[in-house]
């Protein structure tokens, strides 16, 4: 399933879940699916095998999903996906539906980067200023890179807000070379 494909599938799937105002447990079946399909290597030979007749697909998900005992709306949309062959990638669907929920939550995800721990009060700082900036609410994983002389960089989707000692310092380098 292509990223595009993942997202029009999840923002349907979403649709459905939200009306019956189960949006929560609906993500957390389709996960637990992405799992079992992750762990079992023949599954997912399966369901990506073009090969495979479509409605045999179909029927190996149908199952799987009922053993699972997932709910209704996910067998449906899961045999759905499997009988137009579009479950070849389920974690492209888990990670669409993600961002879908976070869309329609009004927020986003990031990643903080920095050389050393980063105070809890200017976490929340930095959490608003970006959040403000990008008019979501942001949720920031913490991640630590040695290689950083100093200062951090917030990754938020295709934004980078670059605040470590190396920018800082190669803006300067270039800046003095400029000025000659």
């Amino acid at each position: 399933m292509t990223d595009i494909a993942a997202r029009r599938y999840a923002a349907a799937l979403l649709d459905v879940a939200a009306e019956k105002g189960a949006i929560d447990r609906v993500l957390a079946e389709v996960e637990s699916f992405a799992a079992t399909v992750a762990g079992a290597p023949a599954l997912k030979e399966i369901l990506a095998d073009p090969t495979v007749p479509a409605e045999a697909t179909a029927r190996a998900v149908a199952a799987i999903a009922t053993r699972m005992a997932l709910s209704d709306t996910v067998r449906g949309f899961l045999g759905l996906l499997a009988s137009r062959r579009r479950l070849g990638r389920p974690e492209a669907l888990v990670t669409a539906l993600r961002q879908e929920r976070d869309l329609r939550a009004g927020r986003a995800t990031g990643v903080l980067e920095s050389a050393g721990p980063v105070a809890p009060a200017q976490l929340v700082r930095l959490r608003e200023a970006v959040g403000a900036s990008i008019r979501k609410t942001l949720v920031l994983t913490e991640r630590r890179d040695p290689a950083m002389l100093g200062g951090l960089r917030i990754v938020v989707g295709d934004r980078v807000f670059d605040l470590s000692a190396r920018t800082y310092l190669e803006s300067l380098r270039s800046h003095l070379l400029e000025s000659r």
